[in-house]
């Protein structure tokens, strides 16, 4: 019986297909290289390679977007038609990917777990309910899933520090920064390309407010972690966070413009959300970003004929962009299809409910100046939001909108309320003392 380089089942006995599909997970598990352009060759040495096929389908899952939901469909369709000849591990892989596909996200990443019960060193079953963990927003099983097989594991393992870095980005998510860190450095000294580790251990610098440590931590890697790796226009966006944190606007325009959103073409939502936030931040700060927000949203504009309704958490970003820049057509559309989305029974109709479209009507509110309805409408949803996905970090737009509403409003004790919140956990960010000098200003004298 073949095995994979962690002793894992593959029915394939082509071994260089089986080469090329380890080369994939490689590719897959550092950001480094095209994991699908490689499955596709060793499926063109072997085109009844179901393991392949349950791969890609996995891999394409995890960018949340319905374009690459479709072909993965196809894959699973492909999948499907061998399973005669697919070991268990294999069947349990396809069957996870179909719920995926299917949008039962919850279910798909409970049949991975199935497969890492008997086969705790399948570091794709890992790594792929990992991501979907995190566009369901479950922190604790970003943790917890890697902490149940971990115990397989050792540096001997192939693959083993990023798993590590996956597990350090669980503790981050679940509050645990000391472990994080620790985990997120032991991992980058094993492997210290590892941009998911390096991610890890900037969201601890983020969330806790350790700003000057955090430039210096990207500054000091950089060859590591730019400019080749898939992550890198994320970390990057956190640097262009510190540099926001420190009032340095120009620096982070900069930033925006050469590595973050360099290129229009780009639409990959990821991407997007990324650079939408960012810009939000900034012009609610007063600045003047130029062209760059209408950009963006022509490009959410184009997007929603294929994207609308299928991810909670894309369309409320694509909503932001539309707010910003006064796009009245395409933000109704949108809000109807929020709606729309929010009557399925299902994982999106559930964020669609719960989180999105109160979020929705906060930010549009906030856009047309309604700033007390729009504090109402994001505190209602603001401790549920994690939810609908996203990390701590990137959730932290909804904070900052709120305090902006609150402040706006003059609602003093509001805006104090959260802004203490903030200055708990981030005592050095000089942000979080601005917002605090603001509505010092706004108190009744």
């Amino acid at each position: 019986m073949k095995t994979d380089a962690r002793a894992n089942p593959v029915s394939c006995d082509n071994a260089k297909a089986i080469e090329l599909h380890e080369l994939a997970l490689r590719q897959y598990q550092s950001y480094v290289g095209d994991a699908i352009a490689t499955l596709d060759l060793a499926l063109a040495e072997q085109p009844d390679f179901v393991l392949a096929h349950a791969v890609k389908a996995g891999i394409l899952m995890t960018f949340g977007e319905a374009r690459f939901r479709n072909i993965a469909a196809e894959s699973v369709t492909e999948a499907q038609k061998l399973l005669s000849r697919a070991n268990d591990r294999e069947k349990g892989l396809v069957a996870a990917a179909e719920r995926l596909v299917s949008g039962a996200w919850d279910k798909g990443c409970a049949l991975y777990d199935e497969v890492l019960v008997d086969y705790p060193r399948d570091i794709f079953a890992a790594q792929t309910a990992h991501l979907v963990d995190f566009l369901r927003g479950d922190a604790q099983n970003l943790r917890n899933r890697v902490s149940r097989i971990l115990p397989h594991w050792s540096p001997s393992v192939p693959g083993y520090s990023y798993l590590l870095g996956m597990y350090a980005f669980g503790l981050e998510e679940c509050n645990q920064y000391a472990e994080a860190e620790a985990t997120a450095l032991r991992a980058l000294t094993l492997e210290p390309k590892d941009g998911w580790a390096v991610h890890a251990a900037v969201h601890v610098y983020e969330m806790s407010g350790r700003v000057e440590e955090g430039i210096h931590f990207l500054a000091s890697r950089e060859r590591d972690w730019a400019p080749h790796n898939a992550l890198a226009f994320h970390n990057w966006w956190h640097l262009a966070l510190f540099q926001f944190d420190r009032g340095q606007y120009g620096q982070v325009l900069d930033l925006y413009d050469r590595v973050i959103y360099p290129d229009p073409a780009l639409d990959l939502s990821m991407t997007m959300v990324d650079a939408t936030t960012l810009l939000w931040r900034l012009q609610m700060a007063g600045v003047d970003v130029g062209s760059r927000f209408q950009t963006i949203a022509r490009v959410w504009e184009q997007k929603l004929d294929s994207e609308r309704g299928f991810y909670a958490f894309n369309d409320l970003h694509a909503l932001i962009a539309f707010v910003a820049t006064g796009r009245e057509a395409p933000m109704a559309r949108l809000m109807d299809d929020i709606n729309q989305a929010a009557s399925a029974v299902t994982l999106n109709g559930m964020m669609s409910r719960e989180v999105s479209r109160p979020l929705a009507r906060g930010f549009a509110a906030f856009g047309q100046g309604r700033y007390i309805e729009a504090a109402q409408e994001i505190v209602a949803a603001r401790d549920g939001a994690w939810r609908f996905g996203g990390s701590h970090a990137q959730r932290d737009i909804i904070n900052l909108t709120l305090i902006e509403a609150a402040l706006r409003s003059k609602q003093n004790n509001l805006a104090r309320h959260y802004i203490a919140e903030r200055t708990a956990a981030r005592p050095a960010s000089a942000l979080g003392w601005r917002l605090h000098g603001r509505a010092i200003e706004l108190a009744p004298k």
